[in-house]
């Protein structure tokens, strides 16, 4: 009898969810008929770590750089096999090779360093007419990736966002979303873009209803 009473409460819960979707839905709409909406804001404080984010980008390529330009300069090899023989300029080619290698490897740092802010969400709108939405960035130096708007049935994630866990029901401590990250995908791009579940959603629910989709 107890696992009946489990069912029936559940069934209910669900039932009220989905009535309360759709009532939010509904106003949504008409709010959304006025003016933008948003829908979705990272939490405080982001900016400080993304800055600090650039800054140890350029240092990394300050650095591989320098090293890079040593290498092209100073790098020496033995001029024949014996032990006391001279030490001379490694060949250009070899040199130039090195020094391309180092640099590649700190624009390889540095590239994914700026991805992370590239694709980190600060701010999700909802755009008057309710058939767009669009997604700001902490893109800096490209601002091609600084705003995005896709239509909104484009967007989908296979997470929820509503988990039940702490304050705001996003926590993912103590569930199956493992990551702090919701990931946000746009049909047709291979990169999703990341929503922190510490941000501060307008409706957990209501988000799970409009874009979540496990079978994209």
């Amino acid at each position: 009898m107890p696992p009946i009473r489990q069912t029936q409460a559940y069934s209910t819960k669900t039932v009220f969810d989905k009535q309360s979707i759709q009532f939010l839905s509904k106003h949504l709409k008409q709010a959304l008929q006025k003016k933008d909406i948003v829908f979705y804001q990272a939490p405080p404080g982001v900016r400080r770590t993304f800055n600090w984010m650039y800054i140890s980008a350029g240092v990394q390529l300050m650095f591989w750089g320098n090293l890079a330009s040593l290498a092209y300069v100073a790098y020496a090899v033995k001029d024949g096999d014996t032990e006391d023989a001279p030490v001379v300029l490694a060949p250009q080619g070899k040199r130039i090779a090195i020094a391309g290698g180092l640099v590649g490897v700190g624009v390889a740092i540095a590239t994914v360093m700026c991805l992370y802010p590239w694709r980190y969400i600060d701010k999700l709108v909802l755009l008057k007419g309710g058939t767009t939405a669009r997604l700001m960035t902490h893109a800096r130096f490209a601002k091609s990736h600084q705003v995005k708007e896709y239509p909104i049935d484009q967007l989908y994630c296979k997470q929820k966002v509503f988990t039940g866990v702490g304050k705001n029901g996003t926590d993912a401590i103590g569930t199956k979303s493992s990551s702090s990250h919701i990931f946000l995908n746009a049909k047709g791009e291979k990169m999703a873009y990341m929503l922190d579940r510490k941000g501060t959603f307008m409706d957990s629910k209501l988000f799970d209803g409009l874009w979540y989709n496990n079978h994209q």
